[in-house]
């Protein structure tokens, strides 16, 4: 029964790319303890990697499992950035009450928004807020909780969090036509989750090395998504896939 039990697990996690614990633990009604040794097993055999939360097939070159550290991930394709930040802030209108996701993609359209009036920008990242107090004319509403020192964030339960958000800014780890859009990180991914579905209008910003990348944790489908803002034309492929979609591509 363990063997048999070990080898559906391993074809469902196949299946799926990634799957997360508690959905481990819901469809197989097993104990943590005994999925820690199930995935422990499956683990030392090479067939899966485990991950924060969750865990991945081994096979899935795609996937990643971790980002690089916030220092490393600042100085990345710092120009592309800065060059979508700007066609970022180009869609925020004076009035407009927005949420700016984390990562260091999204805070950066804020240097764009100095001649703004009566705009609002939730969020919950420190480098957000930071921002916005050299920036007088922003109103910044800051969604606390108990603060992550590496990622920058503060870990909160959203459900508590009704605000309403004329335009949100989505960060990514990953956008794949298969799996949509990924992060490594579960708490973010609520976050996200949270912002997409209190939003008018969704935009995700990614530079060009995000595209054809799956993280482990879906947080969103393209359903939701009104435009992309990268700093170059995606491959054929993601062009016509966003057109077909009705996603709007901003580059």
């Amino acid at each position: 029964m363990k063997y048999d039990r070990q080898k559906e697990m391993l074809s469902y996690i196949k299946d799926n790319g990634s799957v997360k614990n508690e959905d481990l633990l819901k469809r197989f009604n097993i104990s943590i303890q005994t999925l820690r040794r199930d995935l422990k097993i499956l683990e030392d055999q090479g067939l899966i990697g485990r991950v924060y939360g969750g865990v991945i097939y081994s096979d899935n070159k795609d996937s990643v499992s971790s980002v690089s550290p916030l220092h490393e991930r600042e100085m990345s394709h710092s120009e592309e950035k800065e060059y979508i930040g700007k066609l970022a802030a180009a869609l925020v209108e004076d009035g407009d009450v927005i949420f700016i996701d984390s990562g260091t993609t999204a805070y950066r359209m804020l240097h764009y928004m100095k001649d703004l009036r009566n705009v609002t920008v939730i969020s919950h990242c420190i480098d957000v807020m930071m921002a916005i107090r050299k920036l007088p004319n922003l109103t910044g509403i800051c969604v606390g909780g108990v603060m992550q020192h590496d990622s920058g964030i503060f870990i909160i339960d959203s459900t508590f969090y009704p605000y309403n958000y004329n335009k949100a800014f989505i960060s990514t780890v990953g956008i794949s036509t298969v799996k949509a859009l990924t992060n490594t990180n579960l708490y973010e991914g609520a976050m996200k989750q949270h912002a997409i579905n209190q939003s008018a209008a969704n935009y995700v910003v990614a530079d060009h090395s995000k595209f054809d990348v799956i993280a482990y944790n879906h947080f969103a489908d393209f359903s939701s998504i009104k435009g992309i803002i990268t700093d170059k034309r995606p491959s054929d492929k993601f062009v016509n896939f966003f057109e077909n979609n009705q996603i709007e591509i901003i580059y």
